[in-house]
């Protein structure tokens, strides 16, 4: 077991620790109550201005009732506090909020059906209904709302969330690798504990956060390093007795503790909580791979493609002129590219380069960005005819793949169509892409293109392959109009 001695910064870290919690987090958690009582007010206005002129609004009763409306104002900033929606230990990132907001929405409701039956009022019982709904609605968004605004930033001093890694050398390593940049704006490992592992090399590893200490060591190091939550990694080899003890030391020191498996860019989707002989288990779900709503999806994404074909037509046929008017050759470029389970078809794009361009590639193989991988970029490629480089950029050159789309043998969302020389190099474990089809746009596309590495690329693919659903490829297409307005990452 690996060992690895803590040198405090500071005389006394607990003092300090506790010193965090109660001073420079209450700012948070006063801009989260003021937003739900936005949100909550501005759901009773809503609900007034919604039955205004009303019959149930008429008479003596009208204004009492209006008022007993506002009364859900405070009635739902205490129902999110029981649940817990201001708590310091609630993790950002999680799907936390949307829960409690939901409970506390069903119990309100109940609650005023309750009070409205027993006062024979419909009047105030179809109103405060109506205050609670919008509130669920709008207590989300007003968070999200005021977040962008600046106002409410994980990113700032008083919101940071610092964590603290244990788990073996490796798979600390391979954890940081697979975060995102947008990951530590939610949760910042600030340190690691290193818990040894047989046949490990970690001398070769250097890891972009201090090791602080081992095994013995994860509570002190915790309170050393200020830290909001501890992520215990899958196979870390920690024992039951010592996990327990490791749980409860933390839990009087207010800290978080999350377990993390060892599989990486699985989706909350997929996972699902089980017990087996008072044992809590994670059951994961296989990927849909086929079955009503891949067939669903499909068909809709074709009658799409048609839709957009159709209706881009005009534009398609000036930029099929302009490629024959700036450079000899044909409008359209064919390719053999390799789709779901292996199958070769002809992938259609508008011409970018000049015709020679592949007896060329050898010449300029010195200029190759993507080395690492068998995708061959360049980013000025001499080959480019005039109008190219701008087709590419906003992805132009792209739009006669919808013919693709529409004929089944691409998707508009999926993974990118590989030539068959790179197909012939996939390993096992990339052939896994080729058990969908290749799509138009996807996570590879929309996350920064051809300024990814072969690696991330290649990372993204798999992703998508076995995280997909529905609601994945809609987020998809939503954000290839922002990425290809952009151009960001195109070449």
């Amino acid at each position: 077991m690996t060992s690895v001695s803590v040198t405090p910064t500071r005389r006394d870290p607990e003092a300090e620790y506790r010193g965090l919690i109660a001073g420079p987090r209450r700012p948070r958690i006063w801009t989260l109550v003021l937003s739900d009582t936005g949100a909550a007010c501005a759901a009773a206005v809503l609900a007034t201005l919604w039955h205004l002129g009303g019959s149930d609004v008429a008479g003596l009763h009208g204004t009492p009732t209006r008022l007993a409306t506002f009364a859900v104002v405070p009635l739902w900033v205490l129902g999110l506090a029981a649940c817990g929606a201001y708590g310091r230990r609630l993790l950002p990132g999680d799907d936390g909020l949307r829960n409690r907001v939901v409970r506390v929405a069903v119990r309100i409701g109940v609650l005023i059906a309750f009070v409205s039956l027993l006062i024979d009022s419909m009047a105030l019982m179809r109103r405060d209904v109506l205050t609670v709904a919008y509130a669920a609605l709008l207590t989300p968004c007003i968070r999200v709302l005021v977040q962008r605004l600046g106002s409410y930033d994980y990113g700032h001093r008083y919101e940071a969330r610092r964590g603290l890694l244990v788990g073996h050398l490796r798979t600390i390593d391979e954890f940081l690798a697979h975060r995102r940049p947008a990951d530590a704006k939610q949760l910042s490992v600030v340190a690691a504990c290193v818990i040894g592992g047989e046949g490990e090399n970690e001398s070769l590893l250097d890891l972009p956060v201090p090791v602080v200490g081992g095994a013995g060591e994860i509570v002190r190091a915790a309170r050393a390093n200020r830290c909001d939550a501890v992520i215990l990694l899958g196979g870390s080899g920690l024992g039951r007795t010592a996990l327990r003890r490791i749980c409860w030391e933390l839990n009087e020191a207010g800290v978080d503790v999350a377990l993390a498996p060892i599989l990486t860019d699985v989706s909350a989707g997929r996972i699902a909580m089980a017990h087996s002989g008072g044992l809590p288990l994670l059951h994961l779900r296989a990927p849909v791979l086929t079955g009503p709503s891949r067939w669903l999806t499909d068909l809709c994404q074709r009658a799409c493609a048609l839709l957009i074909l159709t209706l881009l037509s005009p534009l398609m046929i000036v930029l099929a002129v302009l490629v024959r008017a700036t450079s000899p050759g044909p409008a359209l470029f064919r390719q053999t590219r390799v789709g779901k389970d292996g199958a070769e078809f002809t992938c259609l794009k508008f011409r970018t380069m000049c015709v020679d361009a592949e007896a060329r590639q050898a010449e300029v193989a010195h200029l190759n960005e993507m080395a690492d991988g068998p995708l061959f970029k360049i980013s000025k490629d001499p080959r480019l005819t005039r109008i190219g480089g701008a087709l590419r950029r906003y992805s132009l050159d792209e739009l006669p793949q919808l013919l693709n789309v529409v004929d089944g043998s691409m998707a508009l969302v999926g993974p990118r169509p590989p030539l068959p020389a790179e197909a012939e190099r996939y390993t096992d474990e990339m052939r896994r892409r080729l058990a969908v089809k290749p799509g138009l746009t996807g996570l590879w596309q929309v996350s920064g293109r051809s300024s990814l590495s072969w690696a991330e690329s290649e990372r993204l693919d798999l992703s998508y392959v076995e995280n997909w659903s529905p609601s994945l490829d809609a987020m998809i297409l939503l954000r290839t109009t922002s990425a290809v307005v952009r151009g960001d990452g195109a070449f």
